[in-house]
């Protein structure tokens, strides 16, 4: 009669931290978000629970490869590789989780608002915090103006300058101190685009910029580039989608520092 195999304590706790991954980057997939990042770590994360529960499958696997030398030497390189980019991501998170909280250190008589995705006529859920942090400010501070910097999309039906219009206008802010600006459509364009309706418009700074928390660090960043002096505020992001976002900055950082 053989003696059934019991699970061992550590690796079950192993293997229930790795699942608890797993779904912290599935969470965001019923929000609507799915792309490279929280695809890429939910597979990391299955193999790994995957890997904790049956270890011996994976170890007569690897040994059965290692005996090849060409397999060998593709083992060694991808590890290697994932290994260095890994170090190289959370290196990267560091500074994004750094400036998440994010307020400006003095008051900026002008906002720029990011752009982010139209849902047909209305705000994404990253968009819609967007807005939500733009509001309070311009209601905190009477005499404040805004730039709302975004052009017009594939699957939206207004531009993303006119969405936040329609918004803020519709919440009871004067039009007036609300300029559109809609031919962006990226970051770069938005700041570039943005600070010369600044100069257009006589619009005082120094600029405060607005957009999801995950996405300050490297909006200021390409600030910065463009010689734009900008204070920044941070406005906040689902729970469940900041794993997700952070991860996927780092790797637009990544782009961004080899551009």
């Amino acid at each position: 009669m053989k003696r059934s195999r019991r699970l061992p304590l550590w690796r079950l706790c192993l293997a229930l931290l790795f699942a608890f991954g797993f779904l912290v980057f599935l969470a965001p997939v019923f929000g609507g978000i799915l792309d490279l990042s929280n695809a890429s770590a939910m597979a990391a994360f299955l193999l790994l629970t995957a890997a904790a529960l049956w270890p011996d499958f994976f170890l007569r696997l690897l040994r059965r490869l290692w005996r090849r030398p060409w397999t060998r030497v593709l083992l060694l390189v991808s590890g290697v590789g994932l290994g260095a980019v890994l170090i190289l991501l959370l290196v990267l998170m560091v500074p994004v989780i750094r400036h998440m909280k994010d307020r400006p250190a003095e008051d900026c008589p002008t906002l720029v608002v990011l752009g982010c995705q139209v849902r047909r006529e209305d705000p994404s859920l990253l968009l819609g915090r967007r807005i939500n942090a733009a509001e309070s400010w311009l209601r905190e501070h009477p005499k404040a103006a805004a730039i709302l910097s975004g052009g017009q999309g594939p699957g939206e039906d207004i531009s993303e300058a006119e969405c936040m219009y329609r918004t803020l206008t519709a919440r009871g802010i004067d039009p007036a101190r609300l300029f559109r600006e809609d031919r962006s459509h990226n970051t770069k364009e938005n700041l570039q685009f943005s600070r010369a309706m600044m100069e257009e418009e006589g619009l005082s700074g120094p600029a405060l910029l607005i957009s999801n928390d995950f996405h300050i660090y490297r909006a200021r960043l390409m600030a910065r580039d463009q010689d734009f002096p900008v204070q920044a505020l941070a406005a906040e992001s689902a729970w469940y989608s900041v794993p997700t976002y952070v991860f996927r900055e780092a790797m637009a950082l990544v782009k961004y520092f080899l551009s």
